[in-house]
């Protein structure tokens, strides 16, 4: 368990420096483009997700979860992943033209041909990161995601601000995948994972058809709404949609992003020794629910001071999509287990399954919504993310054997800590008598007084996270040296 905590430790700080210089970028660049420039890069960079999505194919997490795993495993990961990786490429280089004239906006052809030279050096770290993924050392991995993500910070402010537009992101993106090549090949210098090899091609494309088609799904129906936005209605809408997601994205991301690299290794791991997955996935969205509801159920109530902080005044209009998006994402607190679970059980099959029965309905309501208005694909939220978790968990259910009851149980306390978080925020709002719109002061008291309550209900009711973070913070000085363990004792 302290090793599954020290690899959380170390993935939580990869992911909140990332997020943090992410946040950054985004708070920068949205006050350097217009929300239809930002558009017209959601556009370009939805396709470029959904190629990126095919050049994994599954390949690194078939390294992460393989029983036996040989050299003949990562040359073979190494190769099948730079063959697709060349095909993607020529296919963004010949279609960009074609996208471009679909969606009416030229500059989206220069940026599809700029981005696929990215494809040429992201193979080299695919296999390196997934053997660090398989060993737990996340140590590692954190310090080569930090440097990739400060070195696409760097370059996309720096050329934001030198009036590079749109493309300053493009830029970003292929100065933080060689920045990650390089840096993993530093610390792993293995040239002989490098040589061509097709021995387990055959295996891994068995496995990565599965998996990337999951995948795949998953990203067409995330990227709808941009592209068919797009379409339907203008790049204005396409940039404030996507910055509303970017905002509801934030609490989610603060938490899975540190949990998720550490999750799959874990359960695998647990699996091959024949673990207790179903107490895992509790333990898991027990800790996800008490830190993801209270923080979006905040989000809700204090939509506008963090937009206009976060993106500035032109983007005032993503507010109410805001609240609309966070509300429907409080459904998916256990979303971040179900392809993992599934997995370390041996039902990968099972994933593709769910989002082949609970996507396309929910793109056909989406797609609807978009007729109208952009408003109304943001409610539509409200009704896709509980429908489409309740497929994913009857799958889960026929997996590891977790009841509803069991969920509700888990639910009770991380309910609690949600309500107490909202009763300051909602006395502010209402003594305001501006509704949601709020003055610095009251925000910051509602802030303050948001986080008393949640720290309140934390020890009123024992949960569990509560136990976690005491346990990260007796980690802390250990881990970083402030304390050192006398010798000899353990």
């Amino acid at each position: 368990m302290e090793r599954i905590r020290v690899s959380m430790l170390f993935s939580a700080a990869d992911k909140y420096l990332s997020q943090v210089l992410l946040v950054v970028t985004t708070m920068v660049m949205a006050r350097l483009l217009t929300p239809a420039e930002t558009g017209l890069y959601v556009i370009a960079n939805s396709i470029l997700m959904l190629a990126d999505n095919l050049r994994t194919f599954g390949v690194g997490v078939y390294v992460v979860q393989t029983p036996e795993l040989h050299a003949k495993t990562l040359r073979s990961a190494f190769t099948v992943t730079m063959l697709l990786s060349l095909v993607l490429m020529g296919g963004l280089l010949l279609s960009a033209d074609a996208v471009a004239i679909f969606f009416g906006a030229s500059e989206i052809e220069g940026l599809l041909r700029l981005a696929a030279f990215g494809f040429l050096v992201i193979p080299f770290a695919t296999p390196i990161v997934a053997l660090l993924q398989r060993e737990l050392d996340f140590r590692t991995l954190a310090i080569l995601n930090v440097l990739a993500a400060l070195t696409s910070a760097t370059v996309t402010i720096t050329l934001g601000f030198a009036g590079f537009g749109p493309e300053s992101y493009v830029w970003g993106f292929l100065a933080s995948g060689t920045a990650l090549a390089v840096a993993a090949v530093a610390v792993r210098p293995q040239p002989a994972m490098f040589r061509p090899s097709l021995a387990e091609a055959r295996q891994i494309l068995s496995f990565g058809l599965v998996s990337s088609s999951v995948s795949l799904v998953n990203m067409a129906y995330e990227s709808l709404p941009r592209l068919m936005l797009g379409k339907l209605l203008s790049f204005e809408a396409v940039g404030l949609f996507a910055r509303a997601v970017t905002v509801c994205q934030l609490p989610d991301r603060s938490i899975v992003s540190a949990l998720q690299p550490v999750v799959l290794p874990v359960l695998a791991a647990q699996a091959r020794s024949g673990g207790d997955l179903k107490a895992s996935y509790l333990h898991g969205y027990l800790l996800m629910s008490a830190v993801q509801w209270p923080m979006l159920v905040m989000l809700v109530l204090l939509a506008e001071p963090v937009v206009l902080v976060i993106l500035g005044p032109q983007w005032i209009e993503a507010v109410p999509l805001v609240r609309m998006i966070a509300a429907g994402t409080m459904a998916m607190a256990p979303a971040f287990l179900t392809f993992p679970v599934l997995v370390a059980h041996g039902r990968i099959r099972d994933t593709l399954w769910s989002s082949l029965i609970s996507l396309p309905p929910s793109a056909m309501l989406v797609f609807a919504a978009g007729t109208i208005s952009i408003e109304a694909v943001a409610a539509s939220m409200m009704i896709l993310a509980p429908f489409q978790m309740a497929v994913a968990f009857w799958f889960v259910r026929r997996a590891i054997n977790v009841g509803w009851r069991d969920m509700a149980t888990a639910s009770r306390d991380s309910l609690v800590l949600a309500v107490a978080t909202a009763v300051v925020p909602i006395t502010v709002i209402m003594i305001g008598g501006n509704g949601f719109s709020l003055g610095w002061g009251q925000c910051l008291i509602a802030i303050g007084g948001g986080a008393t309550g949640w720290a309140t209900a934390l020890r009123v009711v024992g949960h569990p996270v509560g136990t976690e973070i005491g346990a990260l913070r007796a980690l802390l000085p250990v881990r970083f040296g402030r304390i050192r363990k006398p010798v000899g004792v353990e």
